[in-house]
Protein backbone atom coordinates (compact mmCIF):
# COMPACT_ATOMS: atom_id res chain seq x y z
CA UNK A 1 0.00 0.00 0.00
CA UNK A 2 1.91 3.01 -1.31
CA UNK A 3 -0.78 5.62 -0.64
CA UNK A 4 -3.51 5.67 2.00
CA UNK A 5 -5.45 8.19 -0.09
CA UNK A 6 -5.39 5.98 -3.20
CA UNK A 7 -6.17 2.87 -1.14
CA UNK A 8 -9.20 4.47 0.52
CA UNK A 9 -10.46 6.11 -2.68
CA UNK A 10 -10.23 3.06 -4.93
CA UNK A 11 -11.36 0.62 -2.23
CA UNK A 12 -14.46 2.69 -1.46
CA UNK A 13 -15.26 3.23 -5.15
CA UNK A 14 -14.84 -0.49 -5.92
CA UNK A 15 -16.88 -1.43 -2.84
CA UNK A 16 -19.68 0.97 -3.76
CA UNK A 17 -19.50 -0.22 -7.38
CA UNK A 18 -19.93 -3.83 -6.24
CA UNK A 19 -22.79 -2.78 -3.96
CA UNK A 20 -24.45 -1.01 -6.91
CA UNK A 21 -23.99 -4.09 -9.11
CA UNK A 22 -25.50 -6.32 -6.43
CA UNK A 23 -28.38 -3.89 -5.90
CA UNK A 24 -29.04 -3.82 -9.67
CA UNK A 25 -29.15 -7.63 -9.78
CA UNK A 26 -31.41 -7.81 -6.71
CA UNK A 27 -33.68 -5.05 -7.98
CA UNK A 28 -33.98 -6.84 -11.34
CA UNK A 29 -35.11 -10.01 -9.58
CA UNK A 30 -37.51 -8.02 -7.41
CA UNK A 31 -38.90 -6.08 -10.39
CA UNK A 32 -39.38 -9.34 -12.28
CA UNK A 33 -41.27 -10.84 -9.34
CA UNK A 34 -43.46 -7.79 -8.79
CA UNK A 35 -44.17 -7.43 -12.51
CA UNK A 36 -45.26 -11.07 -12.66
CA UNK A 37 -47.59 -10.57 -9.73
CA UNK A 38 -48.99 -7.33 -11.13
CA UNK A 39 -49.72 -8.76 -14.58
CA UNK A 40 -51.08 -12.00 -13.12
CA UNK A 41 -53.48 -9.95 -11.02
CA UNK A 42 -54.40 -7.95 -14.12
CA UNK A 43 -55.17 -11.16 -16.05
CA UNK A 44 -57.46 -12.35 -13.27
CA UNK A 45 -59.13 -8.95 -13.06
CA UNK A 46 -59.75 -8.75 -16.82
CA UNK A 47 -61.24 -12.26 -16.72
CA UNK A 48 -63.68 -11.28 -13.98
CA UNK A 49 -64.58 -8.07 -15.83
CA UNK A 50 -65.38 -10.13 -18.92
CA UNK A 51 -67.55 -12.43 -16.79
CA UNK A 52 -69.40 -9.48 -15.29
CA UNK A 53 -69.93 -7.75 -18.65
CA UNK A 54 -71.16 -10.96 -20.32
CA UNK A 55 -73.56 -11.70 -17.46
CA UNK A 56 -75.09 -8.24 -17.82
CA UNK A 57 -75.43 -8.65 -21.59
CA UNK A 58 -76.98 -12.09 -21.32
CA UNK A 59 -79.50 -10.94 -18.70
CA UNK A 60 -80.37 -7.86 -20.74
CA UNK A 61 -80.82 -9.74 -24.01
CA UNK A 62 -82.17 -12.96 -22.56
CA UNK A 63 -79.71 -15.01 -24.56
CA UNK A 64 -79.15 -18.58 -23.40
CA UNK A 65 -75.81 -20.20 -23.99
CA UNK A 66 -76.17 -23.29 -26.10
CA UNK A 67 -73.60 -26.02 -26.35
CA UNK A 68 -74.33 -26.32 -30.05
CA UNK A 69 -73.98 -22.74 -31.21
CA UNK A 70 -73.33 -22.74 -34.92
CA UNK A 71 -73.02 -19.05 -35.50
CA UNK A 72 -69.61 -17.61 -36.15
CA UNK A 73 -68.14 -16.31 -32.95
CA UNK A 74 -68.00 -12.63 -32.30
CA UNK A 75 -64.52 -11.08 -32.52
CA UNK A 76 -62.96 -8.14 -30.75
CA UNK A 77 -60.19 -7.03 -33.17
CA UNK A 78 -57.48 -4.76 -31.69
CA UNK A 79 -56.78 -1.53 -33.62
CA UNK A 80 -53.78 -1.23 -35.95
CA UNK A 81 -51.55 1.38 -34.37
CA UNK A 82 -49.70 3.07 -37.23
CA UNK A 83 -48.16 6.00 -35.40
CA UNK A 84 -44.45 6.11 -34.52
CA UNK A 85 -45.22 6.07 -30.83
CA UNK A 86 -46.58 3.37 -28.57
CA UNK A 87 -50.18 4.54 -28.79
CA UNK A 88 -52.60 6.92 -30.45
CA UNK A 89 -56.22 7.96 -29.80
CA UNK A 90 -57.54 4.61 -30.95
CA UNK A 91 -55.49 2.42 -28.66
CA UNK A 92 -52.07 1.00 -27.78
CA UNK A 93 -49.76 -1.26 -29.81
CA UNK A 94 -49.53 -3.74 -26.94
CA UNK A 95 -53.17 -4.72 -27.54
CA UNK A 96 -51.90 -7.17 -30.16
CA UNK A 97 -49.95 -8.90 -27.43
CA UNK A 98 -53.06 -9.48 -25.36
CA UNK A 99 -55.77 -12.04 -26.18
CA UNK A 100 -58.90 -13.52 -24.66
CA UNK A 101 -61.34 -16.24 -25.62
CA UNK A 102 -64.74 -17.30 -24.33
CA UNK A 103 -66.08 -20.84 -24.80
CA UNK A 104 -69.27 -22.56 -23.89
CA UNK A 105 -69.29 -25.30 -21.33
CA UNK A 106 -68.61 -27.82 -24.08
CA UNK A 107 -65.80 -25.79 -25.66
CA UNK A 108 -67.68 -24.01 -28.43
CA UNK A 109 -65.99 -20.62 -29.10
CA UNK A 110 -68.30 -17.69 -28.43
CA UNK A 111 -66.21 -14.56 -28.25
CA UNK A 112 -62.54 -13.85 -28.89
CA UNK A 113 -59.93 -11.29 -29.74
CA UNK A 114 -58.55 -12.95 -32.88
CA UNK A 115 -59.95 -14.27 -36.11
CA UNK A 116 -57.91 -17.41 -35.76
CA UNK A 117 -59.93 -19.66 -33.53
CA UNK A 118 -56.89 -21.72 -32.72
CA UNK A 119 -54.84 -18.87 -31.29
CA UNK A 120 -55.98 -19.74 -27.81
CA UNK A 121 -56.73 -23.38 -27.38
CA UNK A 122 -59.59 -24.52 -25.24
CA UNK A 123 -58.60 -25.43 -21.69
CA UNK A 124 -60.86 -26.84 -18.99
CA UNK A 125 -58.30 -26.37 -16.20
CA UNK A 126 -58.72 -23.24 -14.13
CA UNK A 127 -55.78 -21.14 -12.97
CA UNK A 128 -52.48 -19.83 -14.31
CA UNK A 129 -50.23 -21.55 -16.82
CA UNK A 130 -47.71 -20.95 -19.59
CA UNK A 131 -48.46 -21.88 -23.21
CA UNK A 132 -46.39 -21.75 -26.37
CA UNK A 133 -48.52 -20.50 -29.25
CA UNK A 134 -47.13 -19.96 -32.73
CA UNK A 135 -43.57 -20.05 -31.35
CA UNK A 136 -44.17 -17.50 -28.62
CA UNK A 137 -44.69 -17.98 -24.92
CA UNK A 138 -47.93 -16.73 -23.37
CA UNK A 139 -49.07 -16.39 -19.78
CA UNK A 140 -52.71 -17.45 -19.42
CA UNK A 141 -55.44 -17.40 -16.81
CA UNK A 142 -58.55 -19.60 -17.14
CA UNK A 143 -61.81 -19.09 -15.22
CA UNK A 144 -65.04 -21.13 -15.40
CA UNK A 145 -68.24 -19.21 -14.68
CA UNK A 146 -70.84 -21.44 -13.01
CA UNK A 147 -73.47 -18.75 -13.40
CA UNK A 148 -72.98 -18.38 -17.14
CA UNK A 149 -71.63 -21.90 -17.82
CA UNK A 150 -68.76 -20.51 -19.89
CA UNK A 151 -65.00 -20.75 -19.94
CA UNK A 152 -63.02 -17.51 -20.05
CA UNK A 153 -59.35 -17.47 -20.94
CA UNK A 154 -57.18 -14.33 -20.93
CA UNK A 155 -53.60 -14.47 -22.22
CA UNK A 156 -50.65 -12.11 -22.43
CA UNK A 157 -47.34 -12.44 -24.27
CA UNK A 158 -44.51 -13.04 -21.83
CA UNK A 159 -42.32 -10.63 -23.80
CA UNK A 160 -44.51 -7.75 -22.56
CA UNK A 161 -43.47 -8.55 -19.02
CA UNK A 162 -39.83 -8.92 -20.06
CA UNK A 163 -39.89 -5.59 -21.89
CA UNK A 164 -41.39 -3.78 -18.91
CA UNK A 165 -38.99 -5.50 -16.51
CA UNK A 166 -35.96 -4.61 -18.66
CA UNK A 167 -37.15 -1.04 -19.09
CA UNK A 168 -37.61 -0.44 -15.37
CA UNK A 169 -34.36 -2.24 -14.49
CA UNK A 170 -32.38 -0.33 -17.15
CA UNK A 171 -33.70 2.98 -15.84
CA UNK A 172 -32.69 2.06 -12.29
CA UNK A 173 -29.30 0.79 -13.45
CA UNK A 174 -28.60 3.88 -15.56
CA UNK A 175 -29.41 6.15 -12.63
CA UNK A 176 -27.06 4.19 -10.35
CA UNK A 177 -24.29 4.00 -12.96
CA UNK A 178 -24.55 7.70 -13.75
CA UNK A 179 -24.22 8.42 -10.04
CA UNK A 180 -20.98 6.37 -9.82
CA UNK A 181 -18.67 9.16 -11.17
CA UNK A 182 -20.36 11.59 -8.79
CA UNK A 183 -19.74 9.15 -5.95
CA UNK A 184 -16.09 8.84 -7.06
CA UNK A 185 -15.65 12.62 -6.99
CA UNK A 186 -17.34 12.87 -3.59
CA UNK A 187 -15.19 10.06 -2.16
CA UNK A 188 -12.03 11.67 -3.56
CA UNK A 189 -12.98 15.02 -2.02
CA UNK A 190 -13.96 13.51 1.32
CA UNK A 191 -10.82 11.34 1.56
CA UNK A 192 -8.62 14.31 0.64
CA UNK A 193 -10.27 16.48 3.27
CA UNK A 194 -10.08 13.67 5.79
CA UNK A 195 -6.34 13.15 5.20
CA UNK A 196 -5.52 16.88 5.11
CA UNK A 197 -4.27 16.80 8.74
CA UNK A 198 -1.71 14.14 7.71
CA UNK A 199 -0.39 16.46 5.00
CA UNK A 200 -0.14 19.28 7.52
CA UNK A 201 1.76 17.03 9.92
CA UNK A 202 4.09 15.98 7.10
CA UNK A 203 4.78 19.60 6.17
CA UNK A 204 5.59 20.51 9.76
CA UNK A 205 7.86 17.49 10.22
CA UNK A 206 9.65 18.12 6.90
CA UNK A 207 10.91 21.52 8.09
CA UNK A 208 12.34 20.05 11.28
CA UNK A 209 16.03 19.14 11.49
CA UNK A 210 18.64 18.72 14.20
CA UNK A 211 18.71 22.47 14.72
CA UNK A 212 14.91 22.81 14.86
CA UNK A 213 13.21 20.20 17.00
CA UNK A 214 10.40 22.39 18.27
CA UNK A 215 7.06 20.64 18.97
CA UNK A 216 4.49 20.33 16.19
CA UNK A 217 1.82 22.98 16.60
CA UNK A 218 -1.78 22.71 15.38
CA UNK A 219 -4.89 24.72 16.05
CA UNK A 220 -6.93 21.54 15.96
CA UNK A 221 -5.82 17.93 15.72
CA UNK A 222 -8.28 15.07 14.97
CA UNK A 223 -8.65 12.60 17.81
CA UNK A 224 -7.16 9.81 15.67
CA UNK A 225 -3.94 11.80 15.15
CA UNK A 226 -3.65 13.41 18.55
CA UNK A 227 -1.68 10.49 20.01
CA UNK A 228 0.60 10.42 16.94
CA UNK A 229 1.35 14.14 17.28
CA UNK A 230 1.96 13.80 21.03
CA UNK A 231 4.33 10.87 20.43
CA UNK A 232 6.25 12.77 17.75
CA UNK A 233 6.53 15.80 20.02
CA UNK A 234 7.85 13.66 22.87
CA UNK A 235 10.35 12.04 20.51
CA UNK A 236 11.60 15.40 19.22
CA UNK A 237 11.85 16.72 22.76
CA UNK A 238 13.99 13.75 23.80
CA UNK A 239 16.11 14.08 20.64
CA UNK A 240 16.62 17.76 21.31
CA UNK A 241 17.75 17.00 24.86
CA UNK A 242 20.08 14.23 23.64
CA UNK A 243 21.65 16.49 20.99
CA UNK A 244 22.16 19.25 23.52
CA UNK A 245 23.88 16.81 25.87
CA UNK A 246 26.07 15.57 23.02
CA UNK A 247 27.01 19.11 22.04
CA UNK A 248 27.89 19.96 25.64
CA UNK A 249 29.93 16.77 25.94
CA UNK A 250 31.76 17.51 22.69
CA UNK A 251 32.52 21.07 23.80
CA UNK A 252 33.67 19.96 27.25
CA UNK A 253 35.79 17.15 25.82
CA UNK A 254 37.43 19.50 23.34
CA UNK A 255 38.23 21.96 26.11
CA UNK A 256 39.32 19.43 28.71
CA UNK A 257 41.50 17.19 26.52
CA UNK A 258 43.26 19.53 24.12
CA UNK A 259 45.04 21.42 26.84
CA UNK A 260 46.44 18.34 28.68
CA UNK A 261 47.59 16.81 25.41
CA UNK A 262 49.36 20.01 24.42
CA UNK A 263 50.97 20.21 27.86
CA UNK A 264 52.15 16.58 27.68
CA UNK A 265 53.70 17.25 24.28
CA UNK A 266 55.49 20.34 25.58
CA UNK A 267 56.83 18.42 28.56
CA UNK A 268 57.97 15.58 26.32
CA UNK A 269 59.78 18.01 24.05
CA UNK A 270 61.45 19.69 27.01
CA UNK A 271 63.11 16.44 28.02
CA UNK A 272 66.82 16.51 27.21
CA UNK A 273 67.82 12.89 26.75
CA UNK A 274 71.50 12.06 27.27
CA UNK A 275 71.64 8.99 25.07
CA UNK A 276 70.22 7.70 21.80
CA UNK A 277 67.79 5.31 23.47
CA UNK A 278 66.04 8.09 25.40
CA UNK A 279 66.01 10.23 22.27
CA UNK A 280 64.07 7.50 20.44
CA UNK A 281 61.69 7.16 23.38
CA UNK A 282 61.12 10.93 23.34
CA UNK A 283 60.37 10.79 19.62
CA UNK A 284 57.89 7.97 20.12
CA UNK A 285 56.16 9.91 22.91
CA UNK A 286 55.82 13.06 20.79
CA UNK A 287 54.66 11.03 17.78
CA UNK A 288 52.11 9.18 19.90
CA UNK A 289 50.81 12.45 21.33
CA UNK A 290 50.52 13.84 17.80
CA UNK A 291 48.56 10.77 16.69
CA UNK A 292 46.35 10.95 19.76
CA UNK A 293 45.73 14.66 19.20
CA UNK A 294 44.93 14.05 15.55
CA UNK A 295 42.54 11.20 16.42
CA UNK A 296 40.89 13.34 19.08
CA UNK A 297 40.46 16.25 16.67
CA UNK A 298 38.98 13.93 14.03
CA UNK A 299 36.55 12.40 16.52
CA UNK A 300 35.45 15.85 17.63
CA UNK A 301 35.05 16.86 13.99
CA UNK A 302 33.02 13.70 13.26
CA UNK A 303 30.76 14.39 16.21
CA UNK A 304 30.20 17.93 15.03
CA UNK A 305 29.51 16.70 11.51
CA UNK A 306 26.85 14.31 12.83
CA UNK A 307 24.93 16.74 14.99
CA UNK A 308 25.94 20.27 13.99
CA UNK A 309 25.02 20.48 10.32
CA UNK A 310 22.87 23.57 10.33
CA UNK A 311 21.41 23.85 6.86
CA UNK A 312 19.82 27.20 7.64
CA UNK A 313 23.16 28.99 8.15
CA UNK A 314 24.17 29.11 4.52
CA UNK A 315 26.16 31.75 2.74
CA UNK A 316 27.42 32.33 -0.78
CA UNK A 317 31.01 31.09 -1.01
CA UNK A 318 33.46 31.81 -3.83
CA UNK A 319 35.05 28.40 -4.34
CA UNK A 320 38.33 29.65 -5.82
CA UNK A 321 39.21 31.82 -2.87
CA UNK A 322 37.78 29.32 -0.37
CA UNK A 323 39.87 26.39 -1.67
CA UNK A 324 42.91 28.62 -1.98
CA UNK A 325 42.64 29.41 1.74
CA UNK A 326 42.48 25.69 2.59
CA UNK A 327 45.60 25.04 0.51
CA UNK A 328 47.38 27.88 2.27
CA UNK A 329 46.68 26.22 5.61
CA UNK A 330 48.31 23.04 4.29
CA UNK A 331 51.22 24.93 2.69
CA UNK A 332 53.92 23.64 5.10
CA UNK A 333 53.29 20.01 4.16
CA UNK A 334 52.86 20.87 0.48
CA UNK A 335 56.17 22.71 0.41
CA UNK A 336 57.93 20.01 2.40
CA UNK A 337 56.92 17.35 -0.15
CA UNK A 338 57.31 19.71 -3.12
CA UNK A 339 53.77 18.93 -4.28
CA UNK A 340 52.52 20.62 -7.44
CA UNK A 341 48.93 21.79 -6.85
CA UNK A 342 46.91 22.86 -9.89
CA UNK A 343 43.59 24.67 -9.49
CA UNK A 344 41.10 24.63 -12.37
CA UNK A 345 38.40 26.83 -10.90
CA UNK A 346 36.50 29.67 -12.52
CA UNK A 347 36.53 32.73 -10.29
CA UNK A 348 32.79 33.20 -10.93
CA UNK A 349 31.69 29.85 -9.49
CA UNK A 350 29.98 30.18 -6.12
CA UNK A 351 28.18 27.74 -3.83
CA UNK A 352 25.50 28.36 -1.19
CA UNK A 353 26.60 26.25 1.77
CA UNK A 354 27.48 26.27 5.42
CA UNK A 355 31.05 27.57 5.56
CA UNK A 356 32.12 25.48 8.54
CA UNK A 357 30.71 22.25 7.15
CA UNK A 358 32.18 22.83 3.70
CA UNK A 359 35.55 23.63 5.26
CA UNK A 360 35.62 20.30 7.14
CA UNK A 361 34.53 18.43 3.99
CA UNK A 362 37.08 19.87 1.55
CA UNK A 363 39.90 20.11 4.08
CA UNK A 364 39.69 16.38 4.80
CA UNK A 365 39.72 15.52 1.09
CA UNK A 366 42.59 17.85 0.21
CA UNK A 367 44.52 16.79 3.33
CA UNK A 368 44.13 13.14 2.28
CA UNK A 369 45.46 13.94 -1.19
CA UNK A 370 48.45 15.85 0.28
CA UNK A 371 49.08 13.07 2.77
CA UNK A 372 49.17 10.18 0.31
CA UNK A 373 51.00 11.64 -2.71
CA UNK A 374 54.70 10.91 -2.89
CA UNK A 375 57.53 13.42 -2.94
CA UNK A 376 57.21 15.80 -5.94
CA UNK A 377 53.67 14.51 -6.47
CA UNK A 378 50.79 16.22 -8.26
CA UNK A 379 47.33 17.27 -7.11
CA UNK A 380 44.65 18.77 -9.35
CA UNK A 381 41.47 20.38 -8.06
CA UNK A 382 38.86 21.07 -10.73
CA UNK A 383 35.51 22.78 -10.14
CA UNK A 384 32.82 22.99 -12.83
CA UNK A 385 29.15 23.87 -12.98
CA UNK A 386 26.50 21.98 -14.95
CA UNK A 387 22.94 23.25 -14.81
CA UNK A 388 22.39 23.94 -11.11
CA UNK A 389 24.95 21.45 -9.79
CA UNK A 390 28.51 22.12 -8.66
CA UNK A 391 31.05 19.40 -9.48
CA UNK A 392 34.34 19.21 -7.57
CA UNK A 393 37.06 16.73 -8.56
CA UNK A 394 40.23 16.26 -6.43
CA UNK A 395 42.81 14.06 -8.21
CA UNK A 396 46.27 12.90 -7.18
CA UNK A 397 49.00 10.58 -8.42
CA UNK A 398 49.46 8.70 -5.16
CA UNK A 399 49.21 4.92 -4.65
CA UNK A 400 45.41 4.94 -5.10
CA UNK A 401 42.95 2.30 -3.91
CA UNK A 402 41.82 -1.06 -5.24
CA UNK A 403 38.17 -1.69 -6.08
CA UNK A 404 37.64 -3.51 -2.78
CA UNK A 405 39.37 -0.74 -0.83
CA UNK A 406 37.13 1.88 -2.45
CA UNK A 407 34.07 0.00 -1.17
CA UNK A 408 35.40 0.02 2.42
CA UNK A 409 37.05 3.45 2.37
CA UNK A 410 34.11 5.18 4.09
CA UNK A 411 34.00 2.77 7.03
CA UNK A 412 35.21 4.22 10.31
CA UNK A 413 38.79 3.45 11.29
CA UNK A 414 39.36 1.55 8.04
CA UNK A 415 42.86 1.93 6.64
CA UNK A 416 44.16 0.07 3.62
CA UNK A 417 46.87 -2.45 4.45
CA UNK A 418 49.19 -0.84 1.92
CA UNK A 419 48.97 2.56 3.57
CA UNK A 420 51.64 3.34 6.12
CA UNK A 421 51.00 7.09 6.15
CA UNK A 422 50.17 8.80 9.45
CA UNK A 423 46.40 8.77 10.04
CA UNK A 424 43.54 7.20 11.98
CA UNK A 425 41.18 6.07 9.18
CA UNK A 426 38.31 8.34 10.05
CA UNK A 427 38.67 11.21 7.57
CA UNK A 428 36.45 9.73 4.85
CA UNK A 429 33.86 8.76 7.46
CA UNK A 430 33.61 12.43 8.33
CA UNK A 431 33.29 13.25 4.63
CA UNK A 432 30.51 10.68 4.24
CA UNK A 433 28.56 12.06 7.21
CA UNK A 434 28.77 15.58 5.82
CA UNK A 435 27.76 14.47 2.31
CA UNK A 436 24.71 12.63 3.63
CA UNK A 437 23.62 15.64 5.67
CA UNK A 438 24.43 18.26 3.03
CA UNK A 439 22.97 16.42 0.00
CA UNK A 440 26.36 16.04 -1.69
CA UNK A 441 27.12 12.97 -3.73
CA UNK A 442 30.63 11.51 -3.43
CA UNK A 443 32.32 9.03 -5.71
CA UNK A 444 35.79 7.42 -5.71
CA UNK A 445 37.50 6.43 -8.96
CA UNK A 446 40.95 5.94 -10.41
CA UNK A 447 42.94 9.11 -10.93
CA UNK A 448 42.26 11.06 -14.11
CA UNK A 449 45.69 12.75 -14.10
CA UNK A 450 48.02 9.75 -13.72
CA UNK A 451 48.19 6.00 -14.11
CA UNK A 452 48.04 5.59 -10.34
CA UNK A 453 46.24 7.61 -7.74
CA UNK A 454 42.69 8.52 -6.76
CA UNK A 455 40.02 10.97 -7.94
CA UNK A 456 37.34 12.04 -5.49
CA UNK A 457 34.28 13.63 -7.10
CA UNK A 458 31.70 15.69 -5.27
CA UNK A 459 28.47 16.94 -6.82
CA UNK A 460 25.77 18.92 -5.18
Amino acid sequence: MNSIRSYLTYTLVIGIGLAIAISIAMSYQRITHETEELYDAELAQVTRILEAVLSIEFEFTGVQISDTVSEKQKLVIPPNIITDGDYDKSGHKYEKKLAFQVWSRKGVPLLGSNANDTLLTFSDQEGYSYETIQGKEWRTFVLYSDYLSIWIKVSQLVEIREEVTHEIASINASILLISLPVIFLLITFIVRRGLAPLNEINQQISIRNNSNLSPLSFSKVPNELKQVVDSVNRLMSSLDSALERQKRFTGNAAHELRTPLAAIKVHAQNIYPDNERLTKIQGHIVSGIDKLTHLFNQLITLSQAECNQDEEKKETINLLSFISELITELAPTIEEKSINVVLKIDNQITLDANRGTLSILLRNLIDNAVKYVLQNGNIEIEVSKTDDRINIAISDDGPGLTTEQKKQAFERFYRAASQDTFGCGIGLSIVKEICEGSHFRIDLSDSCIAETGLTVRLSG
